[in-house]
Formats: C-alpha cells, structure tokens, sequence
C-alpha cells in the first residue's frame, strides 16, 4: 500500500527523484539544488477559530499577520499556479478550516485533479454548519478529530470552549453517514495531545476512539512557547513529550539539523503568501504569493534558497524551528508501543477513575444521541 496520495506515474516518480537526488546532492556540495516541485502543500483555508486552545496561535490570539478567509476562486487560482506534481493537501494551518463555507468545494477541486485531499478538525461546527453530507460527497481522503480528553471535564481544560459531548456525536454521525455508503473514506483519524491534565487516560484511547467511529488514533506530541506551559502542560512522561531540557532551554530531540520541508513541500496563508513551513506562524520569512507570482520563480527565488542555504550550513537556528517535529522519533507516537508499557511507566489512574466494564462504557458516560 502507498503512502497518502503517492503515485506510480512516470511524471511523479521523476519528479519525485529529482527533489530527492537536489536534497541530498545540496548536502553534499553546501549550496541549493532544486530540480522538481513540491508534492505536498498546506493550505490555510481560514485564518479564525472558534476554540480558544492556549498553545495554539490562533487560539491563544496571539497571531499577529493579518487574519482572513481564502476565497474559492483564489483556491483554484493557487492550485494552477503551484503545478500538476502536488499530490497531497492539508486543508488547515492557524484557524478550523470547517468555518470556511467553501471547504467541500476546495476539497472537491482537489480531488478532481487526483490529489489526496487532508482535513483537521476540531469537530465542533460538522452538524452545525450542515457539512457532513457536503464532505463525503466532496471525496474527502482523510478528516482528523482533534480530541485531547476523554471525557468532559479534561477536554474542556485544553479544548476551550468546546464540548466533548457535541465532537462524539458528530463523530458516531459522520461514521454513520459514511458506512452507509459502503465507503471507507474519508478515513477518520482520531488525534490526541498527551498532557499532564490527561495523561492517564493512555489505556483507553483504543476502545474510545472504537466506540466513537474512528478508524484509528494518533498520539501526537504537544508543542510549547514557554516555561510555564511546560510546567502546566508537559507530560510527566518523557516519552510522551517531543522536547528535553538543555540548559535553561526546552529543545527538541532531534535526530539531525536538516528540513526535507524546504525540498519536498510548502506553506500557502488563506491570502496567497508562501512561507517555508507551517512553523512560521506569523510569516516572518515571506517567500512570496502565490496569488501574484509564478511560483516557480517563489520556489527558486533568491529568498527560498537563501533560507536553503542557512540550513544547510548552519541549521535550524532560526527560532520558529525550534518546535519543529522534522526529524522527531516522538511526534507521532505508536499507540501500540505506548499499550506495552509496564505500568510502572504509566501514570497511574485516579482510583476513582478506575473502569468497572471491560469496555470502560462506565467511565465515559457521555450523554449522546441515540441512533434511531
């Protein structure tokens, strides 16, 4: 089975080897060599949320570029421009991409041009705003539900001002909908931050998430802008953190210095502005836009291969990379590896906490509809 969205075509696969072969070439002789385009892009659709998640940006409100919404027409406009070899988009950066009225026509736009088609969410606004049917028939290729508890009271300390209650029943709605069809996509992706606050809920992150209709989970590492949030946040599980202390500093544990990023992908704002990656929050290294230039000229300009350049000799020094997961053996973390813990290395669970059931039904009574 191939990765998200990856092609047998001749044209992918050379393109393909050329970013590969410029990658690792650039390494070589210490200066840029760019020989394809990019085969993965981010996309923000909207620049707003409706949650207020204090280690997000956006959420915090502390983004200081302009904020907006991309316009359909400007969509199409920055997929004809960015070129045919883009075979995977993730529809969201600092905002939720479902407040964007014309999210399943984007998605829809995508698809049609056989490209594997991303979408995080915070799962509030599916039935509200009347997108479920819209997304399935749209041809979706993947939805993630952003859900950092396991029940009410620790979802609302991260995930604030939202309810749990309303994020499951769109979920079991969403997975109705979709079986129905006899379909097995969109694939549902259910996301989890390990924190102090929900650390103990590890053991029941499979048999949630069942219940609930996903398809699978993914464990993904919080990040944080400072000491206090990791003493608020950080799991007391080093495993579970991508982050270790050096010095008076928080840095990630990465493998190596280099960013296959800046080879294999990019970063394009609700408003047309390119930026290395989805680490620039607040576009502080503008490489261009794509709603006034070629990109071609954007992605072998004189300021993307000067930031090249950087990395290559010197790394990631900038400040923005210092969140950055490239490189990581803990940003993602295997559900499976996490399960065959000893208990020892697992916080324990408040005794009253404790499952009675074998499908711990009794722990996590949440008052959803019931299926008709």
């Amino acid at each position: 089975m191939l990765p998200r969205g990856l092609s047998l075509r001749p044209d992918f696969l050379a393109n393909l080897a050329a970013l590969s072969s410029g990658y690792v070439l650039s390494h070589v002789v210490k200066r840029p060599l760019v020989w394809g385009y990019p085969i993965s892009i981010m996309i923000e659709p909207i620049s707003r949320c409706n949650l207020r998640c204090p280690l997000c940006p956006i959420g915090a409100r502390e983004l200081k570029r302009d904020l907006g919404v991309m316009s359909l027409e400007n969509f199409k406009l920055m997929l004809d421009n960015v070129g045919r070899y883009v075979k995977v988009i993730a529809l969201w950066n600092q905002g939720e991409p479902t407040i964007n009225d014309h999210l399943p026509e984007m998605i829809s736009e995508a698809t049609k041009r056989g490209i594997y088609t991303m979408v995080s969410t915070n799962g509030t606004l599916l039935h509200r705003r009347n997108l479920m049917t819209r997304l399935l028939d749209a041809g979706l290729s993947e939805l993630v539900f952003s859900i950092d508890g396991l029940t009410p009271d620790s979802y609302k300390i991260y995930r604030i001002g939202g309810e749990l209650e309303v994020v499951v029943e769109n979920m079991k709605e969403f997975r109705k909908l979709r079986d129905a069809r006899g379909s097995k996509t969109p694939k549902m992706i259910m996301q989890w931050l390990p924190m102090k606050h929900n650390q103990h809920e590890i053991p029941y992150l499979r048999a949630k998430a069942k219940e609930w209709g996903a398809d699978s989970v993914e464990i993904k590492t919080a990040q944080i802008y400072s000491e206090e949030q990791a003493a608020q946040y950080l799991p007391d599980l080093e495993e579970l953190r991508r982050y270790e202390k050096q010095g008076q500093r928080w840095e990630t544990k990465r493998r190596y210095q280099s960013c296959k990023r800046l080879w294999f992908s990019t970063m394009i704002d609700w408003n047309g502005n390119v930026v290395p990656c989805c680490f620039d929050k607040d576009e502080q290294f503008l490489m261009g836009n794509a709603l006034s230039q070629d990109f071609k000229t954007i992605w072998h300009g004189e300021k993307y291969n000067s930031f090249r350049t950087q990395l290559i000799r010197h790394g990631r020094v900038e400040e923005m990379c210092r969140n950055c997961t490239e490189g990581l053996k803990s940003y993602y973390i295997p559900l499976t590896k996490l399960e065959a813990m000893a208990p020892p290395d697992i916080p324990p669970v408040p005794p009253e906490n404790m499952p009675k059931k074998p499908d711990y039904s009794d722990l996590f009574d949440l008052p959803v509809k019931e299926e008709s």
